[in-house]
Parts: structure tokens; sequence; C-alpha cells
């Protein structure tokens, strides 16, 4: 088992050294974007990589699985409305397998 390296530098810090990364060697970033914490935490940090590097708008996707909390469908839209994002909706069909049916 391998042992833990101890660094100095925040996981913030170390988050934006990435996302810089990303964006000084691909010609496209994009966050992909569910409207949770973990993703709003991450598209915040590249939203102010991108604002630093002047590489904004950011390409966001969000998968809209048709299942979500109404309240999770508003922050979405209000997300989409900033001007840092440039957000694209899919709402695809996608069959998920019913662990819960009898039938299947």
């Amino acid at each position: 088992m391998k042992k833990k390296k101890f660094v100095e530098e925040d996981v913030y810090t170390l988050a934006k050294q990435r996302i810089r990364h990303a964006y000084e060697h691909f010609d496209h970033v994009c966050v992909t974007f569910s409207g949770g914490k973990d993703s709003t935490a991450a598209l915040n940090v590249t939203t102010e990589v991108a604002a630093e590097l002047g590489k904004g708008p950011v390409r966001v996707v969000f998968y809209d699985e048709e299942a979500i909390q109404y309240q999770t469908e508003d922050y979405v839209r209000r997300v989409a409305n900033r001007d840092d994002v440039e957000l694209e909706w899919y709402c695809l069909p996608v069959q998920h397998r019913n662990g819960c049916s009898h039938k299947e």
C-alpha cells in the first residue's frame, strides 16, 4: 500500500492549477454540471481560472434525466443565465435498469 504524500498547497490552489493546466494543453475545456454541490464547486473554480486567463465563457454541459427536483432545475436555469457560462442542456432518451421492478 502506498504511503500518503502530504503537500503544502490547499485543495483550492491545486484545483486551480489543474484547471489552468487543462486550459494550457487543450483547445476546448468543458465542465459537466449536475446542479449539485460538487459540480457547482468545479464550475465556480473553472470560471475563476477562465476569467484569469481570458478564456470565458466556460462551456458547461447539463444532462437532464427528467427526474430532477424543480428546485435543481430552477438553479440550473439561473446558472445558464450567467454571463461567464455557456450552458448546453441535453435531454436525451435514456433507459435505466429498474432494479425494483418485479417484471424486469
